[in-house]
C-alpha cells in the first residue's frame, strides 16, 4: 500500500521536477514474467526512481548500497520500497559475503515468483555521459537464477539508458531509452559448459546494449565541446536526419572521435572557434539564440516583452511569497547532506514532496483560522501551486528580458558587433557541415 502511495506521488512530483520526460521504446517492455531492468547510473537515488517510473503499475525491486541501510528509520523506509542491500569491498561491515549471498538467494527467490528486479550495473554512481565498465554481479544475478531454476524460467534483461539534460538542476528535462529485451536463455549452453565464460559473455553483451541507449563522451573536456556542437549544430542536423534527439548527439559524438583519430587539427580549430564564439557572447550578456536569430530586435518585441513583465508581476510576486520558502529549503538540505553533486536533484525533490505540502497546509490552516471562509482556502489551493510555476515561468522571461535588451542595444549603437557574431556562428556553422560530410 505505502509503495503504491508513494508512486503516485513520486510520479507527481517528477512531473513537477523536470520540465520534460521524454521515453522511447516504451513497446519493449515485457508484458508479463520475470525482468531484469539494467540501467546507467548518473544521479543516484533519481535513477531508479525514473526507471521504476516506466515499469508502472508493476512493483519493482532494486538492488541498493548496503551503506545506506545503517539506521533502523532508512532500513524501514528501504524496505517498503523493495530495496535489497548489498555491500561493496570498501564498506566495513562484518560477514558481508554472508549477506551478499544472502541478497542473491533473495534476487533468485523474486525472480522465480515473476517479480522485478532493478540493478545498476556500474555499482557507483558518478554524474557523467559515460557508461563505466559494469560489474558482473548481474550476469551472476541472472545466471545464477536460470540455474536454480533449471532454465525453465521465461526470464529477460532489460537494458534501459538514462539521459539527462543538466542531472543537477530543477526543472531540466530528461531522455529515457528504453532497449530491446532478450532472454536469459540464450546464453543456456554456454553457461553449461562454462558457467564463468558465460557471465563474462553476458557483461560484455550487456556493456555494448547499454552504452547504446546514452550519450558516452570520453571526458570532461569533450563533454563540454559536444554540448556547444550540440547549441549550435543539432537543429540544422536535425533537419536533415529525422532520428531522436539523443541519437543526433551520438552521432555528434561518433564524428568528433573519428576526427580526433584521423584529424585531430580540425577538432582543435572548431574548438577554439566554438570556446571564443561562447566566451564572447557571455561577455556581452547574449544569449546564443539571439545570435541564431540574426534579426533585429524591434521596439513591438520590447514592448511585448515589458507588457507580459509588467501585467504578470503580481502573479510572481505572489508566487514568490507562497513557494520562496518551500522551494528554498531542499536547495538547503541539500548541500547540508551532502557535497555529491548526484546526490542533489534526488534530495531536492525528496525535500520539496514534504515542504511544500507542509508549508501549503499552514497557509491554509492561518487563513481558515484568520476568515473560515472556503471561498479563501480554495482559492489559495489553486493560487499556491499556480502561482509558483508561474513565477518560474516568468523568471525565465526575465533573463530573456535582459538579454534581449542588451542585445538590442548593441544592436542600435553598433550593428558591427551583432555582425561579428553572426559572422563568427556562420563560420563555426560552415566548418561542422564541411566535417560533416567528410565524415559521411
Amino acid at each position: 500500500m505505502l509503495y503504491f502511495i508513494l508512486s503516485i506521488v513520486i510520479r507527481i512530483a517528477l512531473k513537477i521536477f523536470y520540465k520534460r520526460i521524454t521515453i522511447h521504446g516504451v513497446e519493449n517492455i515485457p508484458k508479463q514474467g520475470p525482468i531484469i531492468v539494467v540501467g546507467n547510473h548518473p544521479n543516484t537515488f533519481m535513477d531508479p526512481i525514473l526507471a521504476a517510473l516506466i515499469m508502472l503499475p508493476r512493483q519493482v525491486h532494486f538492488l541498493a548500497n548496503g551503506s545506506i541501510f545503517k539506521t533502523g528509520i532508512a532500513r524501514w523506509g528501504l524496505s517498503y520500497l523493495n530495496a535489497i542491500p548489498v555491500y561493496r569491498k570498501q564498506d566495513e561491515i562484518s560477514n558481508r559475503d554472508e549477506k551478499n549471498l544472502a541478497a542473491f538467494q533473495t534476487c533468485f527467490d523474486f525472480l522465480g515468483s515473476g517479480g522485478i528486479l532493478l540493478i545498476f550495473p556500474e555499482g557507483n554512481s558518478i554524474n557523467e555521459r559515460k557508461l563505466r565498465p559494469i560489474r558482473t554481479g548481474t550476469a551472476r544475478i541472472a545466471l545464477g537464477t536460470q540455474d536454480q531454476h533449471n532454465f525453465n524460467l521465461p526470464l529477460t534483461i532489460l537494458p534501459v539508458g538514462l539521459n539527462y539534460s543538466n542531472p543537477t538542476r530543477f526543472r531540466e528535462s530528461v531522455v529515457i531509452n528504453i532497449g530491446q529485451s532478450f532472454t536469459v536463455n540464450e546464453y543456456h549452453e554456454h553457461y553449461q559448459r562454462d558457467s564463468q565464460a558465460a557471465v563474462l559473455s553476458l557483461t560484455a553483451d550487456l556493456q555494448q546494449r547499454m552504452s547504446e541507449l546514452i550519450v558516452v563522451t570520453d571526458d570532461r573536456e569533450e563533454d563540454d565541446l559536444v554540448r556547444k556542437i550540440e547549441l549550435i549544430y543539432k537543429k540544422q542536423f536535425a533537419s536533415t536526419n529525422r532520428q531522436p534527439e539523443i541519437n543526433l548527439t551520438q552521432n555528434i559524438v561518433k564524428a568528433v572521435n573519428y576526427f580526433q583519430e584521423h584529424n585531430p587539427m580540425l577538432v582543435r580549430e572548431v574548438k577554439e572557434k566554438i570556446d571564443q564564439y561562447f566566451n564572447t557572447i557571455k561577455e556581452f550578456n547574449i544569449s546564443d539564440y539571439l545570435v541564431e536569430k540574426s534579426e533585429a530586435v524591434g521596439r513591438t518585441k520590447l514592448v511585448r516583452y515589458l507588457t507580459y513583465l509588467v501585467s504578470g508581476f503580481p502573479l510572481y510576486i505572489s508566487g514568490l511569497v507562497f513557494n520562496y520558502i518551500p522551494y528554498s529549503i531542499p536547495a538547503k538540505i541539500a548541500r547540508w547532506i551532502s557535497s555529491d553533486e548526484e546526490y542533489k536533484a534526488p534530495i531536492m525533490m525528496t525535500s520539496g514532496i514534504f515542504t511544500f505540502p507542509i508549508f501549503y497546509g499552514l497557509i491554509l490552516f492561518l487563513s481558515w483560522i484568520l476568515f473560515s471562509s472556503t471561498l479563501i482556502t480554495v482559492t489559495l489551493t489553486i493560487v499556491m501551486p499556480v502561482s509558483g510555476l508561474f513565477a518560474l515561468h516568468y523568471y525565465k522571461r526575465l533573463k530573456n528580458f535582459r538579454s534581449t535588451l542588451t542585445y538590442y542595444q548593441y544592436f542600435r549603437k553598433n550593428k558591427s558587433i551583432i555582425d561579428w557574431f553572426t559572422q563568427q556562428r556562420q563560420e563555426i556553422i560552415s566548418l561542422l557541415e564541411s566535417a560533416r560530410f567528410q565524415y559521411e
